[in-house]
């Protein structure tokens, strides 16, 4: 039994799931590497707002919270962590003072995508 989406949704419900919580990781997963290789615009945007030393450990936490939400026993708890790191992304937007669309975009990928495959999360199960 696949720990990352319940055997009782259909096919395409699935596909629909998969497909944005993937989109959703890969964003945020290369996000994190940018950090590793310290990335000239990404930088830019970490010195603007004042945690260009953290860097490395923001990318650290990235690449963790996705790795965690596809580990099929953590994936709960990675769920939240991802949800939770997609706030962290709105703040900082806000603190830019850009319009936080990526944040919210990305936190409604992770949060759809994973109430497709998983609707017991919220008691969307079929009675």
């Amino acid at each position: 039994m696949s720990y990352l989406h319940e055997a009782s949704i259909s096919k395409s419900r699935k596909i629909a799931g998969y497909s944005l919580s993937i989109l959703a990781s890969v964003i945020v997963f290369l996000s994190g590497i940018m950090k590793f290789t310290q990335h000239p615009s990404t930088m830019e945007l970490l010195d603007r707002l004042g945690v260009v030393e953290q860097a490395f450990l923001i990318g650290v936490v990235e690449v963790l919270v996705v790795v965690c939400y596809w580990i099929p026993r953590a994936s709960n708890l990675g769920f939240f962590l991802f949800c939770a790191y997609c706030g962290g992304i709105v703040v900082g937007e806000l603190l830019l003072g850009d319009v936080p669309v990526p944040g919210l975009a990305i936190g409604a990928m992770v949060l759809v995508g994973t109430l497709l495959r998983k609707p017991s999360l919220v008691g969307w199960e079929r009675r």
